[in-house]
């Protein structure tokens, strides 16, 4: 078959054969007033959740971040670092064995060349298990640095584990 024969109008006696779908059944669609809004509501609603949900998650990285400011200052030595992967000792991002994916921290608090805290923040329903489970593998596999904002590669501690902080 060529391309241009894929492309072609359907005749009446073919039409037929479409009459016969649910949607051609409803009485909507045979009085013509069938509305896309009628089919776009649900995707609308989704989306709409799936933004105030990240603007939620924003506002409580916002809110986490400020009260990381004041418990660690800068004045004091402290480097908050966000949005951070998971790295084993030559700088590469280290991927979890099972899941395929890497790990990236929320928040990483530095002092001194020395990660002195490691912070996840989510909702408060939110199921976190797989997650540090997959965190859990990739520094079983060797994903025990971070990079700060200069590239220095810093190690994790094995008695520094990322706490979830759980906010509305």
């Amino acid at each position: 078959m060529n391309e241009i024969s894929r492309f072609r109008d359907v005749d009446v006696s073919e039409s037929r054969r479409f009459q016969t779908c649910a949607l051609a059944n409803l009485p909507e669609y045979r009085t013509g007033e069938l509305r896309t809004a009628n089919y776009d509501a649900p995707i609308v609603r989704e989306y709409g959740e799936a933004i105030k949900n990240k603007l939620d998650g924003l506002q409580r990285e916002r809110d986490v971040a400020e009260e990381l400011e004041k418990k660690y200052p800068e004045e004091k030595g402290y480097t908050i670092i966000s949005e951070v992967y998971l790295r084993d000792k030559d700088g590469n991002i280290v991927k979890d064995p099972v899941t395929g994916e890497a790990r990236r921290i929320d928040f990483v608090v530095v002092k001194d060349g020395k990660v002195v805290d490691s912070i996840e923040v989510t909702s408060k329903t939110a199921d976190k298990t797989s997650q540090i489970a997959k965190e859990t593998r990739i520094r079983e596999s060797g994903g025990n640095y971070i990079r700060d904002y200069d590239g220095n590669l810093i190690r994790i501690p094995d008695n520094v584990c990322t706490r979830i902080e759980r906010r509305e």
